[in-house]
C-alpha cells in the first residue's frame, strides 16, 4: 500500500497501491469511473439512456446539466487496464498459412 487519501468530489477515502513501481488508484465498485458521482445516483438515468433518452430530458428528471450525463455516460466505455485480463491470442493454422502466402507478410 503506497497511501491513503480522500477525494475532493465525493469526501470518500481513496487508497493508492504501488505495484513494480508503479502507482495505482484503488476505487470502491460503488463509484463511477474518474469519481464522477456515486453508481446509485447515476443508474436510473443510464437506463433510461439505454432507450435513447437525450441528455437534455435526464437533465430535467435527475438534475446536473446535459453535459455531465454525457460525461458519465463516455466514461463507461473508457476501460482501465489494472484488473485486466490479458491473454495471449490463438490463432488457427490455416489463417497463418494464408498469411504467409500473401507476399510480402
Amino acid at each position: 500500500m503506497k497511501d491513503m487519501k480522500e477525494s475532493k468530489k465525493l469526501s470518500i477515502p481513496i487508497r493508492r497501491i504501488k505495484v513494480s513501481g508503479v502507482s495505482y488508484t484503488i476505487r470502491p465498485s460503488f463509484v463511477m469511473p474518474y469519481m464522477t458521482g456515486f453508481v446509485k445516483d447515476v443508474e436510473k438515468a443510464m437506463f433510461l439512456r439505454k432507450f435513447d433518452v437525450p441528455f437534455w430530458a435526464l437533465s430535467y428528471v435527475f438534475g446536473k446539466n446535459p453535459m455531465y450525463w454525457y460525461r458519465i455516460e463516455t466514461s463507461l466505455g473508457r476501460n482501465s487496464l489494472v484488473g485486466t485480463t490479458i491473454e495471449t491470442p490463438r490463432i488457427c493454422r490455416n489463417i497463418l498459412w494464408l498469411m504467409k502466402s500473401i507476399p510480402g507478410f
